[in-house]
């Protein structure tokens, strides 16, 4: 906050020794947090589609790393060249050859194939034909997969440095998933094979507006199963009603005096 880190802030106010120890060892930590809203990052046209939730933890994450993540084939495509030492140098020369940089070209990849094929062609060292329709192919093979993903966020914290931790914030996911059974086993999938490939260093945190059992308002015997599953999952839960927040206006702001 105005060039301050928070813990700066905390930490001289923080009375008890335990917790400011456990703020600063917290703050010891390498870490970095993706932040969204589920909704408004979805580009499902409806939440009844299958990949309609794993799409859009791909499509944040692909952003943060730095590839296009509105077309995932395309940041595929961005993430191979980069495995292999070469996507700088891809983004130069298809500014050479296009007039504009990889990151407007890319918005236009299907018009912009000529382009492409031939800074592939320039950096690779294969023939032009080689380079013709690969966006095409990478949008053809291209699949979505829990499992990928994870794998994925895997290689992202290897190359980070050691205890470094990736937290996902999702907010209103609540209201997204609804009563739709499909995309609560997907959440539940997403969140224990982060667990499990990443070791604890991948971290989901999901917000409602409301105590998650009221938003699936009368719900059956079988979805009521569903819903412990993934309740299991989230083992760690925060109640925040609006008693907090009266609690914090009246205690913290209107009872101070000028003193």
């Amino acid at each position: 906050i105005d060039g301050i880190p928070v813990a700066d802030l905390f930490l001289p106010k923080c009375e008890d020794a335990e917790l400011k120890a456990q703020l600063q060892k917290a703050c010891s930590l390498p870490s970095r947090s993706i932040l969204f809203n589920i909704d408004q990052k979805s580009d499902a046209i409806n939440t009844r589609q299958t990949d309609a939730l794993i799409s859009v933890f791909v499509k944040v994450f692909d952003e943060m790393c730095g590839y296009y993540g509105k077309q995932g084939y395309i940041a595929k495509f961005e993430r191979d060249l980069e495995s292999r030492g070469l996507y700088e140098k891809f983004q130069s020369t298809y500014q050479g050859f296009a007039g504009k940089t990889w990151a407007k070209g890319r918005e236009q990849a299907i018009l912009e194939g000529r382009n492409i094929a031939k800074a592939y062609a320039a950096i690779t060292g294969e023939p032009e034909a080689i380079g013709n329709g690969i966006i095409d192919k990478y949008r053809k093979d291209y699949k979505l997969s829990i499992e990928d993903f994870a794998d994925q966020v895997k290689e992202y914290i290897d190359r980070q440095p050691t205890g470094f931790r990736l937290n996902f914030f999702v907010d209103e996911v609540g209201q997204y998933i609804a009563d739709n059974v499909k995309l609560m086993t997907n959440l539940q999938t997403v969140a224990e094979t982060l667990a499990t490939k990443c070791q604890g260093q991948a971290w989901v945190i999901v917000t409602a507006q409301e105590d998650m059992t009221s938003v699936f308002g009368e719900i059956g015997k079988k979805q009521g199963n569903d819903f412990s599953k993934i309740q299991a999952r989230f083992a760690n839960r925060l109640k925040l009603t609006s008693a907090n927040v009266d609690e914090v206006i009246k205690k913290r702001l209107l009872a101070k005096k000028d003193s």
